[in-house]
Order: structure tokens, then C-alpha cells, then sequence
């Protein structure tokens, strides 16, 4: 057929580890004609918005293209969003967090999600020398999709996880058995192991990195990681769909160096128009490299400032950023004076959700949810209803609420929109209470 004729000719530029903005172009153009051709949720965007996919030959053309939302994507339902012929059953899939609002599918053929795995693992390599084997020790991730081992082999890679569910001392011992590499993990989950091994005066193997993602880096974070670990802590902007987005400069803490090979982003005003180089935007992505579910212009929820193609003392010659808003939330206060990390927090309702169930989608049910502690024993979750909202889910949710604590009460609200303010990003779980982690970043001046 004609369109996998295209694919076939398009799959050696796309995966390329190295893209100069001539092949960026070209990967631009590939993937905009490829979606209208075979990806009906596209094909009607652009029809929509009178965009002829010929005229976009680059990133140049990008802006007529519209912007992709999470809940449009994903509201469209699979036949909408992947490309003609795919076979979910034999495709590899992601979940995102949800921590934006609405939480996303990620479908990739094996070639696809190879690449993202390589690449990643390349930018990683930008920062710190890798000698094979290795071992990463990944802090704080949640149990979902293939990530539900706390130790697994890639050939002479070794994963191992610490899972945000595990007790700290479990987490601890686990971390002392093992000779990591690289230790990698959010901020506030790398910051609370850090404490415990501080408090504790347990000295940790040392690592060659650290590296964080998915949530802000903030310096006094930073500075008792390094203390603790004795090492290089790097930041990295990733997200599950499309992989490594940038890099931290080991020179310049306040820039990351894009990731061109995955990825090529664009900061936008309100209304989806980019804004001058210099200027703070919405950070929007166009996946290069997946054509079974493309993502084009896709709003990520974020926001930075692009400073356009630079020549860096690190060596690196390309486009660089800075990361201004990205995900910021405080810490739980249960009624025993323990602190817990929102992820945790938001596992108690994000668990009782049957995402891998065939065919089910989390926005029939909730559009958005909010979870917000109001006292030390009250945490009320604001809702928008879906089509299909039932109050079923809220008894699992009370049990996973007592786990943590006896005394927490639950209190449900529904309400027609979540949105947040124009120019911020919207808290999953939003913490109201003084904590050690708001006491320190407020003292930092952040």
C-alpha cells in the first residue's frame, strides 16, 4: 500500500541518533503528512483548521499546524489517534502519570520504543562516561505497565527500583546491596531517601550521577543530593510520550540542551503562536520518530523559554533552554507527623482505576480529578464528572486513604472545570500545609 511504501522510506531518517535541522525537517514533514494520510484524529484536526499537510515542509510551517491537547488526544479513543492498521495487542504501551489532569496511553511499535530507550540512554551519556555492564537504581517510581519487578536485566543492564510504595528501610537496604551506576528518580523522592540517609548517618555507595526528572529541580534539593551521594546531579526533561526532551549543560545549571534527535519543541502563547526566542511560553512537542501514534504540537503543560541554537563551552552546538514551570508539589502531612511524597498521595485515588482494561478510558469515568489536603486528617478530591462517573470508585479509594493512615478523611466534590489560572500548571495533588520541603524551598528564595 502507498502509505507503508512512505513508512518504509521514511523509517532510516527518523531514527537517526543525530539529526542536523535539514533531516529535522524532513522528519517534520514525514510525520505531518504521514498523520493526515493515516491518523483520523489529524486528518480531521487539520481539515478543521484548513491546514494542507504539503505546505508543512519543516518547523518553519509548524504554526499553522493546531495544537494537540491530552484530553483531545485521548478522548478521540484509539481508533482515532493510531495510524491505520495498528494492532494495539502487538504494540508497546505506556502510561503517563496523569499528574496534568488527564492521564495518556502511549502506543509505540518495538523499533519505536527501542529508539526511545537508545536515545535516552545517549543523552545520559552526554553527562557521565557508561562501561558495560551497569546498574541503575531508579528511586520512587510507581508500579505500572512492564515496571512492576524490583530488579530487571536488559541484557548487561540492571534496573533496579525502589518502588515509592516500599517503607524507607526497605528502600535503604536495598540501595546498599546494590553498586549503581546512576541513580535516578524525581526530586522530592530522591530528597526523602537522601534525608533518611543523612538522619540516619548511613553513607550510601556513591554513584557517578544522579539524574532527576518529572518534577522541578530546585537548588537546596540539588545541593543535599551532591552532599549525600558525593556526585554530579543532572536534570533531565523527559516525558512518556516522546522520551528525552533535553539535557542539563554540565557548564550552564539554568540551560538544558535540547534533544533533537526525539523531539522538536516549540514555546507558544495562549492562543498556540510561538513566542520570540528569550520569551517564556507553553512548551509544545512534535514527536519525530512515532508514526503509530504521533504526537504533533503536543501541549506537554509546561512552560520555558527557548533561546534558539547556541555554540556551548560543553561542546554541544544546538538549541538550548530554560525549564521556568514544570511540576512543583508539596508533601503530605498524615495526623502522625510523617510527610509522604504526593505521588504516594496520588496513588491512593489513581490505583482503584482499571487502566490496563481494555477499551477503558479514565475520562469516561473522571475528566480530572484534584486532590487537595485541606487539615492533616482531611483530604478532599475534586472531580469533574465524566459520562460514565459512578460513586462505586470511592469505597477503594476510603480503604487506600486508611492504609496510610486511620484517621484521614475523605471528602468528594464535584465541580464543572479544574483549569488552572492562565500562565500556571496545573497540581494534581496540592498540599496546603507547612512541610519541610515548602520551609526549605521558601527559604531558598524559589
Amino acid at each position: 500500500m502507498i502509505y507503508e511504501y512512505h513508512d518504509m522510506i521514511s523509517a532510516w531518517s527518523r531514527f537517526r541518533l543525530h539529526k542536523n535541522s535539514h533531516q529535522i525537517d524532513d522528519c517534520v514533514r514525514q510525520v505531518v503528512a504521514h498523520a493526515c494520510r493515516n491518523v483520523a484524529f489529524y486528518r480531521l484536526a487539520f481539515a478543521k483548521a484548513g491546514v494542507r499537510p504539503d505546505a508543512v515542509r519543516g518547523v518553519s510551517d509548524l504554526a499553522a499546524v493546531p495544537v494537540t491537547t491530552r484530553f483531545d488526544l485521548m478522548s478521540s479513543g484509539p481508533d482515532a489517534y493510531l495510524r491505520r492498521g495498528a494492532d494495539p495487542d502487538k504494540l508497546t504501551i505506556k502510561h503517563t502519570t496523569g499528574t496534568t489532569g488527564t492521564p495518556v496511553t502511549v502506543h509505540m511499535n518495538h523499533t519505536e520504543q527501542s529508539y526511545r530507550k537508545i536515545t535516552l540512554l545517549r543523552a545520559i551519556s552526554r553527562r557521565v562516561r557508561l562501561t558495560w555492564p551497569f546498574v541503575i537504581v531508579d528511586v520512587g517510581p510507581e508500579q505500572k505497565d512492564q515496571a512492576t519487578d524490583t530488579l530487571r536485566r536488559i541484557g548487561p543492564l540492571s534496573i533496579i527500583r525502589l518502588f515509592r510504595s516500599m517503607p524507607m528501610e526497605e528502600q535503604i537496604e536495598r540501595l546498599l546491596s546494590s553498586r549503581p551506576a546512576i541513580i535516578k528518580g524525581r526530586p522530592s523522592t530522591l530528597w526523602q531517601l537522601a534525608l533518611a540517609l543523612r538522619e540516619q548517618d548511613i553513607r550510601p555507595p556513591q554513584p557517578k550521577m544522579i539524574f532527576t526528572g518529572a518534577e522541578m529541580l530546585f537548588d537546596p534539593v540539588r545541593r543535599l543530593l551532591e552532599d549525600v551521594f558525593r556526585c554530579p546531579v543532572a536534570d533531565y526533561y523527559n516525558c512518556e510520550e516522546v522520551g528525552n526532551l533535553a539535557w542539563q549543560c554540565p557548564f550552564h545549571q539554568d540551560q538544558l540542551h535540547l534533544n533533537t534527535s526525539t523531539g522538536w519543541l516549540e514555546a507558544v502563547n495562549q492562543d498556540g503562536h510561538p513566542v520570540p526566542s528569550g520569551q517564556e511560553g507553553h512548551l509544545v512537542v512534535t514527536n519525530l520518530y512515532n508514526h503509530t501514534m504521533p504526537f504533533i504540537r503536543y501541549k506537554l503543560g509546561d512552560r520555558g523559554v527557548l533561546l534558539g541554537k547556541q555554540k556551548c563551552a560543553c561542546g554541544v552546538t544546538g538549541p538550548v533552554m530554560r525549564l521556568t514551570e514544570g511540576r512543583d508539589e508539596n508533601f503530605i502531612v498524615l495526623p502522625d507527623g510523617r510527610e509522604i511524597t504526593p505521588r504516594l498521595m496520588y496513588d491512593v485515588v489513581n490505583a482503584v482505576f482499571p487502566h490496563d482494561r481494555p477499551g477503558w478510558k479514565m475520562m469516561d469515568c473522571l475528566r480530572t480529578f484534584q486532590i487537595i489536603q485541606e487539615e492533616e486528617d482531611l483530604i478532599v478530591v475534586k472531580i469533574v464528572r465524566g459520562p460514565a462517573y459512578t460513586d462505586d470508585i470511592w469505597p477503594a479509594v476510603r480503604r487506600n486513604l486508611t492504609a496510610l493512615h486511620p484517621a484521614l478523611r475523605l471528602e468528594v466534590c464535584s465541580v464543572p472545570d479544574l483549569s488552572p489560572a492562565p500562565g500556571k500548571k496545573f497540581k494534581q495533588v496540592l498540599g496546603k500545609l507547612n512541610t519541610r520541603w515548602s520551609r526549605e524551598i521558601k527559604e531558598a528564595g524559589l
